[in-house]
């Protein structure tokens, strides 16, 4: 996909990195988040200059990965001193991405990379300014589908991220390898919605998209989701159009979705998600 680029914003010529206004695109991956990722980029945000197949923007992962790592693997939560650290590696890599495509702080710019939404409080620090967008799927249907590598253990984000879930919910780390695949999905799905809550909680930077509404109510989501970025998008900009691959009926397990639902039933219906929509 091409993105037509807008022009920078008025303002001053040297806008410090800080006090830019990223668009962040935040979800579980494989949930439907390069949904979000094609229709900014048709709003004309620029989201970096290699992106992959899933629409993530690879620029950023050596830098989002490894302090993901280190902050859901420490015991205790950095302290100021390694937080301005955390921030002054997302402001350099900005600096990076942006310069690379000949572009300023003053771009309309952003990433999407799922695995921000475990650091989504640091990024939040770096850029006070930005406009987040958070994609959310109904945790029954999320957890009844593939896995994602934050919810396996077979990689280093997992290893981090899936004990830490566990760890959040009161449950034991060591059942990990014990419980099956849809329970490990459901703790990461309430583990990242969880961080999100703690970050936001009721923040005017941060808008939701449900997946389901993208389905059933296109047309008003995406009107939705491009009044709030406050750009007027390209002429030609297309519309939000999801993936029917993204979209596949899940082989439901009445007992995985009852299980699912005491670990994330009591979020999943702040988003006006039930459990009887799924069971009917």
């Amino acid at each position: 996909m091409s993105t037509r680029i807008l022009p920078a914003a008025d303002g001053p010529d040297n806008l410090p990195i800080h006090d830019s206004r990223p668009v962040i695109l935040l979800g579980r991956g494989g949930g439907g988040t390069r949904l979000l990722s094609e229709f900014v980029q048709g709003q004309g945000v620029f989201l970096g200059s290699e992106i992959n197949k899933s629409f993530d923007s690879v620029e950023w992962v050596e830098t989002i990965y490894p302090i993901a790592i280190e902050m859901l693997s420490a015991t205790v939560p950095p302290d100021a001193a390694r937080r301005s650290a955390h921030v002054a590696r997302l402001h350099a890599r900005a600096e990076e991405v942006l310069a690379r495509a000949g572009l300023d702080s003053r771009a309309y710019w952003g990433w999407k990379l799922p695995e921000t939404t475990l650091v989504c409080d640091i990024a939040k620090q770096a850029f006070p300014k930005a406009q987040f967008v958070h994609l959310v799927r109904h945790p029954v249907r999320a957890s009844l589908r593939r896995t994602h590598m934050t919810s396996r253990m077979n990689n280093p984000i997992g290893r981090a991220a899936l004990p830490a879930a566990y760890a959040h919910l009161g449950r034991d780390p060591a059942l990990i390898e014990t419980d099956s695949p849809v329970i490990n999905n459901a703790h990461g799905w309430r583990h990242h919605v969880d961080l999100m809550a703690r970050c936001f909680d009721g923040d005017p930077a941060l808008h939701v998209v449900r997946f389901e509404d993208t389905l059933t109510r296109p047309s008003e989501t995406a009107d939705a989701l491009a009044a709030f970025l406050h750009r007027a998008p390209p002429p030609d900009a297309p519309p939000l159009a999801p993936d029917p691959e993204r979209a596949e009926p899940i082989t439901l397990d009445r007992d995985d979705a009852h299980r699912v639902w005491d670990i994330c039933g009591a979020r999943a219906e702040g988003f006006g998600y039930t459990l009887d929509e799924v069971l009917d």
